[in-house]
């Protein structure tokens, strides 16, 4: 039995027909039941109509039924006039907080699903090219509209209410018989400042006006564009250029989001453009409540706020922001852990193909064969290379973020230990975070890239506990999903990760397991983590050249006072790729000799074969 709710916001209990899974396994329609040789994961959008959780009917996905109830008997709390969203948010933190399992549950299929044609080929440009191109609009590859690229197109007679009207009816999100009758606002968010929204594209609020007026219908809107070349040419050649970033986010925004066992942004209208490498992605506004005055790094003015109600956004590497850092990371892990179980359920195996199922005898069978010797001066000539990288870091820690450095990552003593070790393990930092991470499919999963507090938005319940949506889905594909907790524990504080790490990454682990994932061992987990964490701290340094540098001067970086100056905060760039290295390096030291105890044992152990053998 499910709540239905009716079109005058009536609930109503309607027994649904579905295809009931006896175990956790069955309901993997799609997925091979037995074993097959690893490969890697089709790329999103391509999936076949053949796999996952295939809807008995085409209006609807099978999954089990989930009850939800407009009243809480426990805590005397109703859910009737609150979004549609609550009362089923209720239902799922029950489930947690009984320990029942979370399967994948009966959805609609939105008819967006067939009408949009597929995502087409990344087409590669030089800047040239993309300067050119990117200064026009064409039609895009989902549903052949053309679509503004700044706010000042978005109010314009061109586009409007009735290109928004003509956008919502093609992607099926507005009735045919409603239309937009008003756009009342689309105002540009900051790209600079201490509430710079985000550095991977531009956004605005769009305000619009029905001709009838319906509760699931927001009229407030968010709208996310690209950055325009002739303004921020490096920002824009980096997000358009060298990966296809942007298309994968819009398709699964599209395609995907319905199936997640999380709130995220209602999708309204997306749009892709391969030839100007434009795009746009409307959905609903999160309607963030207000932040308490800031005095030095502490929110001061306390404020009360109400069951369900949309907690005060907290910006990227802006944890202090934050009353409890580590709680919101558990319930970050929570919703990874269940994003990753769903998938291991069969759940979005419609957009990646049926996931093959291996371990790691199967993995080495079939890959140790196709790898090949390297020669001992390619060894040398990685390690020479590490070493420079290295350097580049020691001076920028030392030289120009030095006021922003903890004491003991000023001793040059600490920090030549690091790049030592660094230098020595270098050569194996694809075994250790590449081959191996793939060597066994229980450890490869759906998994968000850069699941941080930035990118979700919070709430509490009737009972005060922590419950978040999940929003950006740029990258987001198949992967060993240790590699991605890289991106989403890179802005932690060092002093938080030591006090929590093992207890945010078991909350990964209870959680996929009791949402239909395997059951892994928490050492197991950990071990791959930290193997990934080592060639992470290297690779942070290279972006001290390729973006840091770009944005900020070695001299203006040197006249900052501290992590909280107001010219560091309001450098988007410079202060997410900044803290990312000075968290890095710190937790390094922090943990002593553990990463390199880690990887010595690990490489005499169980990950002598999975080394690059040199000659």
């Amino acid at each position: 039995w499910v709540s239905i709710r009716l079109n005058d916001g009536k609930p109503l209990m309607s027994k649904l027909e579905f295809e009931p899974s006896a175990t956790l396994e069955a309901t993997q329609a799609g997925s091979p039941s037995g074993t097959s040789a690893p490969s890697d994961a089709a790329a999103p959008g391509t999936g076949s109509s053949e796999g996952g959780l295939r809807p008995k009917k085409q209006d609807c996905y099978a999954g089990m039924p989930l009850e939800i109830n407009m009243y809480s008997e426990e805590k005397q709390f109703s859910y009737e006039g609150y979004p549609s969203w609550v009362a089923k948010a209720a239902a799922v933190a029950k489930l947690f907080r009984e320990g029942k399992p979370f399967l994948p549950t009966l959805e609609e299929r939105p008819s967006r699903i067939e009408q949009a044609k597929r995502l087409a080929p990344f087409k590669k440009m030089t800047p040239p090219q993309l300067e050119k191109m990117s200064a026009q609009n064409l039609p895009g590859c989902f549903f052949g509209l053309t679509f503004p690229k700044t706010a000042e197109e978005m109010m314009s007679e061109e586009f409007g209410a009735e290109w928004l009207t003509k956008a919502f009816h093609a992607a099926g999100t507005l009735p045919k018989d409603n239309r937009v009758i008003k756009l009342l606002r689309a105002q540009p968010l900051p790209v600079k400042g201490f509430d710079a929204a985000g550095g991977a594209a531009m956004k605005m609020f769009l305000t619009v006006e029905y001709l009838k007026p319906d509760p699931e219908l927001h009229t407030e809107l968010f709208c996310k564009y690209p950055y325009l070349y002739k303004d921020f040419p490096v920002e824009r050649r980096e997000v358009s250029l060298y990966y296809d970033g942007d298309g994968p986010e819009v398709d699964v925004q599209m395609r995907l989001t319905h199936l997640f066992p999380f709130r995220t942004a209602k999708f309204y209208f997306g749009e892709v453009c391969r030839e100007t490498a434009n795009f746009i992605l409307i959905s609903e506004t999160i309607p963030y409540s207000r932040r308490g005055k800031v005095e030095n790094g502490k929110v001061v003015e306390k404020i009360d706020y109400e069951p369900y109600q949309i907690l005060p956004v907290c910006g990227k590497y802006q944890d202090w922001l934050l009353p409890d850092p580590a709680e919101y990371y558990c319930c970050l892990f929570r919703a990874l852990g269940r994003l990753a179980a769903w998938d291991k359920q069969g759940r979005y195996d419609d957009y990646f193909e049926p996931a093959p199922v291996f371990n790691e005898e199967q993995y080495l069978a079939f890959t140790l064969p196709q790898r090949q010797k390297k020669n001992s001066k390619l060894r040398q000539l990685e390690q020479q290379g590490a070493a420079k990288i290295c350097d580049v870091a020691i001076k920028f820690m030392t030289k120009e973020v030095n006021n922003l450095m903890p004491a003991e990552m000023l001793d040059i003593k600490n920090l030549q230990r690091i790049k030592d070790e660094l230098v020595e393990m270098t050569p194996y930092f694809t075994d250790m975070s590449d081959f191996y991470q793939r060597s066994n499919s229980d450890y490869v999963a759906a998994m968000h890239a850069n699941l941080q507090a930035d990118n979700a938005f919070f709430w509490r319940d009737e009972y005060g506990d922590l419950e978040c949506g999940v929003l950006d889905w740029g990258s987001f594909d198949r992967a060993p999903f240790c590699l991605r907790f890289l991106g989403c524990l890179s802005g932690a504080d060092p002093q938080i990760m030591m006090a929590h790490e093992e207890g945010i990454i078991r909350c990964f682990r209870d959680e996929y397991h009791r949402c239909g994932g395997p059951d892994l061992p928490l050492e197991e987990l950990l071990l791959r983590y930290h193997l990934a964490y080592i060639s992470f701290v290297y690779e942070s340094c290279t972006w001290i050249e390729r973006d840091i540098h770009k944005h900020m001067t070695p001299a203006e970086l040197a006249d900052m006072t501290g992590v909280l100056d107001e010219r560091f905060q309001a450098a988007f760039r410079v202060r997410c790729r900044g803290m990312t290295i000075i968290n890095a390096w710190t937790y390094y030291h922090m943990r002593g000799n553990h990463y390199k105890a880690t990887f010595d044992k690990w490489a005499a152990g169980k990950g002598a074969r999975f080394l690059t053998e040199f000659t």
